[in-house]
């Protein structure tokens, strides 16, 4: 992959999540801003209008890439532990009075299993 492709498909990435209705230059300057470079220069690279990357701007469009990775796999864990702690939760309640409780531990069973944890043994319901 040529180095304009791959400032392209990071740069992408980087303006990555996208809300609804977001336009192509709004994820573009944020792409821009994240990087610390010019919209203008973003718009070229991001269109594969460039005819080379300057190794700084490269080497923050890796770092801006790898921040957003980072950031996507902290929050899947710290995701995964939440759904951890309402499987605890779940179990429990179950323990104490899972008649009672029905409706709160299927809740929190289905939050862990959306969360991560629904492998655990502590999200499988009592009886299963």
């Amino acid at each position: 992959m040529s180095a304009v492709a791959e400032a392209a498909t990071r740069l992408r990435q980087i303006a990555e999540p996208r809300p609804v209705g977001d336009s192509v230059k709004a994820a573009i300057t944020r792409a821009a801003v994240r990087v610390g470079i010019p919209a203008e220069r973003a718009k070229a690279l991001w269109y594969g209008e460039a005819r080379l990357v300057r190794a700084e701007e490269m080497d923050a469009i890796r770092l801006a890439d790898q921040a957003r990775h980072d950031k996507e796999n902290a929050a899947r864990e710290q995701a995964e532990r939440l759904g951890e702690i309402f499987a605890a939760v779940a179990s429990r309640l179950s323990e104490t009075d899972a008649d009672g409780h029905r409706n709160d531990i299927a809740a929190l069973v289905e939050a862990a299993r959306r969360l991560g944890a629904g492998d655990s043994p502590l999200a499988a319901p009592e009886g299963e």
